[in-house]
């Protein structure tokens, strides 16, 4: 999910089961801690690729946060020790040495390991099992960026301030606000999921009644909310998109993309570009075959998880690769990435509300 909301749920964290022992450096820690998976941005500057290859990678195994979180306690710890030394009343009150120190450790394992978790739920995918595999797992509840689950970790962060600097503070009221806060989310994210489920539901009926029985149904979170579903389904000659929302009347129409049959599809298939999409894309690739205006032929691999975003009448995902080949299929260029991001003009709020709960 977004930084942000990876921030909040550390500090989250950090209220809810270290604030009465570390003070409000358990939030900042907290904080900080659950973005540091997201560092691994910086291995994918100098290769276009390296973003489908490394990012939510090994820093977003499930084993990171156990193998690393200690050291990131312990030096938590010694720095706040030194400090204690610098600027006497540091120290956490009441906690020994042994108790401060496992107590940050403790923190910065499971501030850490809330990263992925989130990430997962993500249609993005995460490689929860680096770097002993490169597998992606990916379950289609939430969108990357969910204002909703986000205010509800941060209500309860102002409310845990707002608790600890009133008169009428009571001890465990902050922790216990995180603590709730957590619990919701955890019932929200379950309550996105279910929401995929049923979208699924609804379009394999929706199919049936079209006299269609034999596609793969897979149904995405949209942006900003949990309602707005968008649906791919493949059969053996085309891929059908649609959208679907439960909270209105509005039935699935679909927009088919028949499958192109060519043997460039298939040079192409043979490329390390080509793995590294179909690695990342977790196989869900979608053909496009243009012939150009000097005879060349340009073959486009799409990511299926994003096809349909631009409104094209053309198959067209927000990413892939593309290359020329000559009338000998042989390549002219190697795979590049494109990328079709949404215009400018595009009114995408407006899109998501009116998907959601309709006009």
């Amino acid at each position: 999910m977004d930084t942000i909301t990876q921030a909040v749920f550390g500090a989250a964290v950090g209220q809810a089961g270290f604030q009465s022992k570390l003070g409000w450096r358990a939030l900042a820690a907290g904080a900080a801690l659950a973005t540091v998976p997201d560092l691994d941005v910086f291995a994918t500057l100098s290769d276009p690729f390296n973003e489908w290859r490394h990012h939510r990678g090994v820093t977003h195994s499930l084993f990171f946060g156990p193998l690393v979180g200690p050291l990131f306690g312990f030096a938590i710890w010694k720095f706040y020790q030194k400090s204690q030394v610098r600027v006497p009343g540091k120290r956490p009150v009441g906690l020994s040495d042994g108790q401060a120190l496992s107590a940050w450790i403790w923190l910065s394992v499971l501030a850490l390991m809330t990263h992925p978790i989130l990430d997962v739920l993500t249609p993005y995918g995460t490689q929860l099992l680096a770097p002993f595999s490169d597998h992606r797992f990916a379950i289609n509840a939430m969108s990357i960026i969910d204002p909703i689950y986000t205010g509800v970790l941060v209500l309860a962060l102002i409310g845990g301030w707002v608790v600890r600097r009133s008169r009428f503070r009571r001890p465990g009221w902050s922790a216990h606000m995180a603590g709730a806060a957590i619990i919701i989310s955890v019932f929200w994210q379950g309550y996105a999921w279910s929401i995929n489920s049923e979208t699924e539901r609804v379009a394999r009926e929706t199919l049936t009644a079209e006299g269609v029985e034999t596609a793969r149904v897979v149904s995405y979170p949209t942006l900003f909310q949990p309602w707005f579903r968008r649906i791919t389904a493949e059969t053996d000659t085309d891929i059908r998109v649609g959208f679907y929302s439960p909270l209105t009347d509005q039935p699935i129409i679909w927009r088919t993309y028949p499958k192109p049959h060519s043997a460039l599809i298939q040079e192409m298939s043979r490329t390390m570009e080509y793995r590294v999409l179909a690695k990342f894309a977790m196989g869900e690739i979608a053909w496009r075959v243009d012939p150009m205006a000097d005879g060349q032929m340009r073959v486009q691999a799409h990511d299926i998880r994003y096809l349909g975003y631009s409104g094209e009448a053309t198959l067209s995902a927000l990413w892939g690769i593309e290359a020329l080949f000559d009338g000998d299929n042989r390549l002219v260029t190697r795979p590049a990435r494109f990328s079709n991001r949404p215009s400018a003009s595009t009114d995408i709020f407006t899109t998501m509300w009116v998907g959601a709960f309709g006009e």
